[in-house]
C-alpha cells in the first residue's frame, strides 16, 4: 500500500460518518505527516506500517467526533434509488455547486449539509439511567408513603383493637 492508497482508504472509511471538514482535516494531517516522515529519511512503507490500518484510524476519528451514523450526510434519490453523498448530487447532469445552492438556501449553515445525530457515551448513559431509576424509586416511595398516610388513621385503631382482642382471647389451639 502506498500513501495514495492509505489516504483513499481513510477517506472512504470516514465518508458518511463525520463531517466533510473533519475528513479533509484528517486526510490533510496524515498526508503532511507521511510527507514529513519521508523527508526525515524513513521509507514510505515503514511510515505506513507504523500508522497501521487506515480503517482503525478512521474508527478512532469517528468515535472522537461523535460520529458513527452510517447514513450521516447521505440521501437517497427517490427517482433513481441511488444513494448520494451531499456535495456530489447532480441535477440535469450539472455538478452540484455548493456555493451557488448555499447562497440560495438561508437554512444551510456554513456549507454543511448532513444529518445531525445525538450519541451518548457509556458514562453519560449510565449516569442518566441511574438518575432515572433513582427518580422512579423516589416516586414509588412517595406514592406508597402517601397511601399509608391516608390509611394510617383508619388502620391503626383497627390494628390496636385486633391486638387487644388477640391478647385476651389467646391463640387458637
Amino acid at each position: 500500500m502506498d500513501k495514495q492508497d492509505f489516504l483513499e482508504k481513510l477517506t472512504l472509511a470516514l465518508t458518511g460518518q463525520v463531517l466533510r471538514s473533519v475528513i479533509e482535516e484528517n486526510v490533510s494531517y496524515y498526508n503532511q505527516y507521511i510527507a514529513d516522515e519521508v523527508r526525515k529519511g524513513k521509507p514510505e512503507s515503514q511510515v505506513l506500517e507504523e500508522l497501521g490500518d487506515p480503517r482503525l484510524i478512521a474508527r478512532s476519528i469517528i468515535e472522537a467526533n461523535g460520529g458513527g451514523n452510517e447514513m450521516a450526510g447521505v440521501y437517497e434519490d427517490s427517482d433513481s434509488g441511488e444513494e448520494t453523498q451531499y456535495g456530489e448530487a447532480r441535477y440535469n447532469d450539472e455538478p452540484y455547486d455548493e456555493a451557488r445552492y448555499d447562497a440560495e438556501d438561508p437554512y444551510c449553515g456554513e456549507g454543511r449539509r448532513s444529518f445531525h445525530t445525538f450519541h451518548i457515551s457509556g458514562f453519560w448513559f449510565t449516569l442518566i439511567v441511574t438518575i432515572v431509576l433513582l427518580l422512579l424509586l423516589w416516586l414509588v416511595g412517595t406514592i406508597i408513603g402517601g397511601i399509608f398516610m391516608i390509611l394510617g388513621p383508619i388502620l391503626m385503631p383497627v390494628l390496636i383493637v385486633w391486638m387487644i382482642y388477640w391478647l385476651f382471647k389467646g391463640p387458637r389451639r
